[in-house]
């Protein structure tokens, strides 16, 4: 026989399940955060989705090297096939440099390194100049005026011109070319922390946080700096191409990794005595550079136009 229920437990479980919404014939809209808000513009740009995959693809092929290539980027030399042209060997399909090592392998390993720098120097400029504009926006006063004149200090001189003293008073090596690019790197976050903190610390929920005793460093690292987070990241991501460009300039003038090492930036300026015999020697490190350079920009104008507010629909 069929059950029969209380008419008043069914009248409660039908309140349970329907919303005000469902009774009033209205479709209930989706509850999103503000994170998949931004990703979700950020997968509707076709562009910088691109970016994304293309910068994907170069991170899987340079950290997976070994399993793309059988040689060693310094050591397999091919005295026999050297400066061989792009296709002209099926063992080396990109050709061979001036001391018949394979321009694949080495175009591999020299990624890596590239890339390694481009991420580290934007970490730690963003480190720094967070850390700065976040202190001098909060505090103000004598804190403000000592941290950000020093900062203006920094920007007033040119960029390459700081990076190649730099790298002269503490010698050539990868290493020091992060520091160097770091050290000129670090004022452009300061300005842009300091200007988000501004706006956003004499916001309510700052004040209620003073208001309930909070301190400062509760304050500014559990409330500002998330908010703060956005152009943050954009800065950052734009910065790991400038850096791998930088890096690629100051190897080029003989400041950067030795000259055996496997990096995009050595592949140019060995090169360049080359140029008319073999020209494919600058052209495919250069076209590497250009490519990983644009993936990168491309990657932070799909997030400047996804965490800004005018774009959310």
């Amino acid at each position: 026989m069929k059950e029969l229920k209380d008419p008043m437990a069914q009248e409660q479980e039908e309140q349970k399940t329907n919303t005000p919404s469902e009774e009033l014939g209205i479709e209930a809209l989706p509850v999103t955060t503000y994170w998949s808000d931004v990703v979700r513009r950020f997968c509707k740009n076709k562009i910088a989705v691109l970016g994304l995959v293309m910068m994907a693809v170069i991170i899987i092929l340079c950290a997976g090297a070994p399993l793309f290539t059988k040689y060693d980027p310094i050591l397999d030399m091919d005295f026999v096939g050297m400066l061989q042209k792009p296709g002209q060997s099926a063992a080396h399909f990109l050709g061979t440099d001036d001391l018949g090592r394979d321009i694949w392998c080495r175009l591999l390993y020299g990624g890596r390194t590239s890339v390694i720098t481009g991420l580290s120097v934007a970490l730690i400029s963003a480190c720094i100049g967070v850390a700065i504009g976040l202190f001098s926006g909060y505090f103000g006063g004598i804190v403000e005026t000592i941290l950000m004149r020093f900062t203006d200090i920094m920007l007033s001189f040119p960029f390459l011109i700081v990076a190649i003293a730099i790298m002269a008073a503490l010698g050539s090596s990868q290493r020091n070319i992060i520091l160097a690019l770091a050290i000129v790197g670090w004022p452009r976050f300061a300005r842009l922390t300091r200007g988000q903190v501004l706006a956003i610390k004499n916001t309510e929920y700052v004040e209620s946080a003073k208001v309930a005793g909070f301190r400062n460093m509760r304050i500014i690292f559990g409330h500002i700096l998330p908010n703060c987070m956005g152009p943050i990241i954009i800065q950052a991501t734009l910065a790991v191409g400038g850096a791998i460009l930088s890096s690629a300039s100051l190897t080029y003038l003989g400041l950067g990794a030795d000259a055996s090492a496997p990096d995009w930036g050595v592949m140019l300026s060995q090169g360049r005595n080359y140029l008319q015999l073999a020209p494919y020697l600058t052209t495919i490190p250069g076209i590497a550079i250009s490519v990983t350079v644009l993936a990168m920009n491309w990657i932070g104008d799909g997030l400047r136009d996804a965490f800004d507010p005018k774009m959310r629909k």
